[in-house]
């Protein structure tokens, strides 16, 4: 980085440092993270700019000698006022900045930097129902920037497709936790660790499918059931817990919010 530099930036989380000063961690995308120092007290306009969720064109100064970056201005580009006024958009939004944080942006920081644009600014635009749905498709396809994702779109054991008309939407399926992959309700038959599986009907996993392989503006037109979105969420809510191998304190504290 320059000793004086401007990047794209959201800010994921702000804490006070001294009486009138904030430690910022922002998200960029040619960086990743990036701790910042903002300087001024309740009544300066650059903290009234530099304010969680917001996201915009940041400069910044890199003192080399204190070992400190301070940020000099803020040109933001959307508030997402709403996620202060519902709590599901809070703490769905504070999900993906923990996990930006505790991934370390899954090692690809443009790509989450991308993921996590394109979630924020959706969600500012849809109701809590829609950007519920929303959170899961955020939720999978972060798993694929981890490399987690399980291959959803035929069984691991036998190649079977899930896509075909042979398998009905009302189906079972079942997601194997000792091979992180999905397989059909006949080679469940010969799995000895049943602990292990999670069922989810085949509606669910052709669903999956269209998130992982269609684009986002085309994944958005598809219609979830409600069976489906609750066997969803199940399943991608364990499943980016174990990516990280630590209970989540999104989750924790938004139990019956998210």
């Amino acid at each position: 980085m320059n000793r004086s530099s401007q990047t794209s930036a959201i800010i994921l989380a702000l804490k006070p440092l001294g009486e009138n000063n904030s430690l910022v961690t922002l998200l960029t995308p040619a960086e990743g993270l990036v701790y910042a120092t903002l300087y001024g007290g309740p009544k300066s306009k650059l903290r009234s700019l530099v304010a969680q969720w917001n996201s915009g064109l940041i400069w910044l100064y890199d003192n080399s000698e204190k070992k400190q970056i301070k940020i000099t201005d803020f040109d933001v580009k959307n508030y997402h006022y709403s996620f202060r006024q519902n709590l599901f958009k809070m703490y769905a939004a504070s999900l993906a900045a923990e996990l930006a944080i505790k991934t370390r942006c899954a090692g690809s920081n443009e790509e989450c930097f991308k993921l996590i644009s394109g979630f924020f600014d959706g969600m500012e635009l849809c109701n809590e129902e829609q950007s519920q749905v929303a959170l899961l498709r955020f939720l999978w396809r972060f798993l694929d920037l981890l490399g987690l994702q399980p291959l959803c779109h035929d069984c691991f054991e036998c190649n079977k497709s899930f896509l075909t008309s042979e398998f009905a939407p009302y189906s079972i399926s079942y997601y194997n936790g000792m091979d992180n992959s999905f397989i059909c309700p006949e080679c469940a038959e010969n799995i000895n660790e049943s602990s292990s599986m999670i069922p989810l009907k085949t509606a669910s996993l052709q669903y999956l499918a269209a998130v992982t392989y269609l684009k986002p503006a085309e994944a958005r037109k598809i219609a979830i059931s409600k069976e489906s979105y609750d066997e969803i969420k199940q399943l991608v809510f364990f499943l980016i817990e174990n990516s990280v191998e630590q209970k989540l304190n999104s989750i924790e504290t938004g139990i019956g919010i998210l």
